[in-house]
């Protein structure tokens, strides 16, 4: 697959997303990120991580995306 690199500025970009549709969402997520499912054991090191963000989720310690509902 061809690949082109196209420079948009995030605040049209959130603006556009939040008028679109869930449906829609999915299929530009989908089409924009390549998704492949990894079975493979968590390492330690990713666990920890995922420990982190979750003590950080349940502090309050986050940052909420601006895309909004």
């Amino acid at each position: 697959m061809k690949v082109k690199n196209v420079s948009i500025p995030i605040d049209i970009i959130i603006e556009l997303l939040k008028k679109l549709n869930e449906e829609a969402k999915q299929e530009i997520f989908e089409k924009v990120f390549l998704l492949e499912e990894d079975t493979t054991p968590l390492t330690i090191e990713e666990k920890r991580e995922i420990e982190k963000a979750e003590k950080e989720l349940k502090d309050g310690e986050t940052i909420s995306w601006p895309f909004g509902r």
